[in-house]
């Protein structure tokens, strides 16, 4: 129990400077997605991580994103599921 408050504690400390960084690094994500060169680049090279940097432009809080990234795990199970005959 103490180290589970121990833990409770330095999150509550560091929470207002991790908010601050992925802030941040949100927009910094944004401005490069914004060029047509990075975003093709990263489309041709590495879809998959495309389709994340989409998952946290479009996020506007912790929910969503467990939201967001339920439904595309649904999504594609749905797609892997052979046709009902």
């Amino acid at each position: 129990m103490s180290q589970v408050q121990e833990k409770y504690k330095h999150a509550e400390e560091n929470y207002g400077s991790e908010l601050l960084n992925l802030v941040v690094a949100k927009g910094y994500l944004k401005k490069l997605m914004e060029n047509e060169a990075v975003r093709s680049y990263v489309g041709r090279h590495a879809p998959e991580i495309l389709e994340q940097f989409e998952l946290v432009l479009n996020t506007v809080s912790m929910e969503e994103a467990i939201e967001q990234t339920e439904r595309a795990d649904g999504d594609e199970a749905t797609a892997r599921r052979p046709p009902l005959e």
